[in-house]
Order: C-alpha cells, then structure tokens, then sequence
C-alpha cells in the first residue's frame, strides 16, 4: 500500500509565510517609552542577580511566544489548505470457480473415496473461491451447486462419503445406495461424457471467471445423449479447463478399452487447456490436487483503488496544544 500527503489549497502556505514575516518585522521594531517613572542610575539595577533572572527569563518568554505564534500561524494555515492522505490500494482475489465431477460407479469407489477425502481437506482452504460437485453414472445429481459455503460443502461430502464407503458394501447395496441419489446404472456403463456436459452447466458462461472441471471417472462408457466430442466443444465454449483424473491402470476393461479411454481424457484436458492425470497406487489424489493448484495460480488475481481521506486530526490537535501555550507565556510575560 504506497501512501502520499497532500494538500488541496497549498496557496494557503503562502499566505501563512506572509504572515510570519509581518510577525516577525512587528517584534523587531523598537517600542518606544510611552508611560511610567523615569529612574536614573537604573545601569546599578541592571547589575544585580534578580534583574539578570528576570531579562534572562523575559527574552526566554519572548522567543519561545514567538516560535509558538509562527507555529500556530502555520498549523492554521495547513488546516484550511485542506491536508489530506491519498492511499493506493492493491487486493488480491481469488478468482475462481471449480466444479467436482465424479463417476460414481461400483468400479471407481478406491478412487472417488480417495477424491472426496482430498477435496474435503482442499476446500477447507478455500477462499472466495466457488466450489461445487456433482456425481453421475447412468444419469448425473448436482449434489453441490457452486458457491462458497465451505461448511456446507464439507459436510455434504463427508455425508456421502459415510453413505457409501462408511462401511464395506457389496455390488447390491452399492446399487441401492446409487438408486437413492437418482444415478443408478442400468446399462451396465456409466454415461460419461453426458456427466461432464451435466457437471459443466452449473458455471456461468458469461464472466472472466477462471473455470475448472475436476473429473474423476475410468472413461469406460460412452453418452447417451452428447458425445465426448460434443462435450469438449461445450466445455471450451464455456472456457472450462477440464483436469480428468483416470483410473484407467486399475480397472478391468481390455488393454484396448483402457487405451482408448485414456487417450479420450487426455483430448479432453488438451483441447479445454487442462491437464491429464493417472491415478495409481502410487499417485494419489493429494499429490494431484496440490498440482492442479499450481497449474491455477493465474486464478489470483490483483485489484487497485485509491482511497482519499481529509486529516484534519492531524493538524488540530497541535492548535489545541500550543493555544494555551501560547496564552500562559503571555501572561507569564505581561506584555
């Protein structure tokens, strides 16, 4: 924050001098004897202790009445110029917004387990940065739209975390937990490109936003509704990096299947300006989450303002210090 002051009427400075040098001349001039009693031999007077101390402390009084007279001269005069304090400001914001989407079929449980637990952490470092998720699998349930109630975020995660991982579920209950949030498998593929249009459509198209897409999913199904070229076309229409996160090393699709899937994320990340990650045994969500951050730093953003403020405080507290100053060493002087 830079910070400079000024004054609004500096012409008042001028005034202030001309003043001063009035002050001045007036003390120099001689005054001449007007009234009182002529004493002779006064040069005998002069000579003792006690009239020493009282010219000594006469002058004292006079300098010291004439410094404080051309020191309030000016204290007024920079009061009515108007001092004032220009301040530059610089915020930085974090200018983003991130959608979760993710798979959430029986197959993707190590990795979405994995994703929730991680983002949970992630969100809780948040600040002014929106944030939502969504699940699918034969259909999609925005469970979160985006907005920045961190604590409700957490929450709703760590509910559906419980709700399917608290405990150690088999295929049928898995499908009955998936039926209970509307994304119930039914052709035995997960819808994934009709998702990530799902997911997509809660960010706004018209605002300088940084978007993100985060998705987690093996890619192994196609949409029944848009196809993954479809989706790209749509995600960068809305200026969506998208970062796919493949489980593609650990699930049970062909050598061929699991080839072509991961190259499908990887045109997907490419084409939207995001990133391609496997997840293994080995790279963790962690590890993927903190490179995505990275990746986004451009998300921060810096605004400037200048703030203008009179400061007249400044100014009028030594006018009330030296008034009264001023009227005691007048009368202590009895001029």
């Amino acid at each position: 924050m830079e910070r400079e002051i000024l004054l609004k009427n500096p012409e008042y400075i001028i005034y202030a001098l001309i003043a001063i040098g009035f002050v001045l001349l007036f003390w120099r001039k001689k005054k001449k004897f007007k009234k009182g009693v002529i004493v002779a031999n006064t040069k005998y007077v002069k000579r003792t202790n006690y009239f020493k101390m009282l010219n000594a402390k006469y002058h004292i009084y006079n300098i010291i009445i004439k410094i404080a007279c051309i020191l309030l001269i000016v204290a007024s005069s920079i009061l009515t110029a108007r001092l004032y304090e220009v301040k530059k400001h610089e915020e930085t914001h974090n200018n983003r917004d991130i959608m979760l989407c993710m798979d959430f079929s029986p197959s993707m449980a190590m990795l979405n387990y994995d994703v929730i637990k991680t983002m949970m952490k992630t969100v809780s470092t948040f600040s002014e940065e929106r944030f939502g998720f969504t699940i699918f699998d034969s259909s999609a349930n925005t469970l979160v739209p985006l907005n920045t109630d961190y604590n409700y975020v957490i929450d709703t995660m760590d509910n559906l975390s419980n709700e399917f991982y608290g405990t150690k579920l088999d295929q049928t209950e898995f499908l009955k937990k998936e039926a209970t949030y509307g994304i119930h498998l039914v052709d035995g593929f997960s819808h994934v490109s009709d998702g990530v249009v799902s997911c997509a459509a809660n960010f706004t198209e018209n605002d300088d936003r940084t978007k993100i897409l985060i998705l987690s999913t093996d890619n192994l199904g196609k949409g029944l509704f848009v196809d993954m070229e479809e989706a790209i076309a749509y995600c960068k229409m809305l200026n969506i990096k998208v970062y796919p996160v493949g489980a593609i090393s650990i699930e049970a699709g062909s050598k061929s299947e699991n080839k072509a899937a991961k190259e499908e994320l990887m045109k997907l990340a490419d084409e939207t300006g995001g990133k391609y990650f496997d997840y293994s045994e080995y790279v963790k969500m962690e590890n993927i989450a903190r490179e995505i951050e990275k990746l986004n730093k451009s998300s921060i953003i810096t605004e400037s303002y200048v703030t203008q403020n009179d400061l007249p405080e400044k100014i009028f507290k030594y006018i009330l210090i030296i008034t009264p100053i001023l009227l005691i060493l007048d009368w202590r002087v009895r001029i």
